[in-house]
């Protein structure tokens, strides 16, 4: 079992070195730059989690935890005032990233085995990579561990755990459909309930549920979620935003209706931004977090602590 995770840790840190100097998606890595794109906006929609929290504790200090492209969290973070540090299993971007100017301080880290004291930041950021980790639960808790205050996930929804009937109801007719094969016909591909990367891990979804219950065991007092739809589809990253083209189309036409399904309660929205906080935060701090679209959730203490 312990080669598995070591095989995995090595495939994940293989693969940033195809995006750096000299390798065969170096031009890829480079549109993650261009303002003015597809790619650029979307980026800034999902680094816009944290805004509440920036606003609230100016001057923070933060780790990114999984910020392999060029450490791009922590220097959204540091724009916005922050004391930032990236850090990734792998420290190829992140070199380049820091010779470059474009963060300040990195580490390279195994998110499952982080090197920090504890409560050594304010607060940490796992963007986007929390599913890709071999044993996530196992990272969240070094998270939490390493953040004085508290933890901000943004992470793909599980769309099997159902918070309305609606959703229950809607997840079983795509399943009848996807049983009949229509969707391998038309997509090529079927709806799968479980899927793995080619690194050998298994793709881990969230859902508030599970979040409330780590905070619950843990007897932290507070969470807070942000459902969003951010549509994304192979190709449109370099793409302008404000010029014409099919797949930019594609884009607010798909995100337009996830978001309308979503409010309807029909489906969960794809991403979710979870905060857990180990300490109640700021009446400014829960303001605006309100403000930006986050539903609070205060949680009974444990009586026997």
């Amino acid at each position: 079992m312990a080669d598995q995770f070591e095989k995995s840790y090595s495939l994940h840190e293989q693969h940033f070195y195809k995006y750096s100097k000299g390798g065969d998606r170096e031009q890829i890595a480079r549109n993650w730059f261009q303002e003015g794109t597809i790619g650029y906006e979307q980026a800034m929609q999902r680094n816009a989690v944290s805004d509440p929290l920036l606003l609230a504790y100016p001057g923070a200090s933060w780790l990114t935890v999984g910020d392999g492209r060029y450490g791009s969290d922590a220097h959204y973070l540091a724009s916005k005032g922050a004391d930032a540090t990236a850090s990734d299993i792998a420290d190829a971007l992140l070199r380049e990233g820091a010779e470059a100017g474009f963060i300040s301080k990195y580490s390279k880290e195994n998110a499952e085995a982080l090197s920090f004291a504890d409560n050594s930041f304010d607060f940490v950021l796992c963007k986007e990579s929390y599913h890709h980790f071999p044993r996530p639960m196992k990272a969240l808790y070094e998270m939490l561990r390493v953040g004085r205050r508290g933890t901000v996930l943004y992470e793909p929804v599980d769309p099997y755990v159902y918070t309305h009937f609606l959703q229950a109801l809607f997840r079983g007719i795509l399943q009848i459909i996807n049983a009949l094969g229509v969707f391998k016909l038309l997509l090529g591909k079927e709806m799968r309930r479980h899927t793995y990367e080619d690194v050998g891990n298994y793709v881990y979804k969230i859902s508030e549920r599970e979040i409330e219950k780590v905070a619950l065991g843990l007897n932290y007092p507070c969470v807070a979620f942000k459902g969003l739809n951010i549509h994304y589809c192979e190709g449109v990253d370099g793409l302008p935003v404000n010029r014409f083209s099919f797949a930019k189309l594609q884009v607010r036409l798909v995100s337009f209706l996830l978001n309308l399904l979503s409010f309807l309660k029909i489906i969960a929205p794809q991403s979710m931004a979870a905060i857990i906080f180990k300490e109640m935060p700021s009446e400014d701090c829960l303001r605006g977090l309100k403000d930006a679209g986050y539903r609070v959730v205060k949680l009974p203490r444990n009586p026997y602590w």
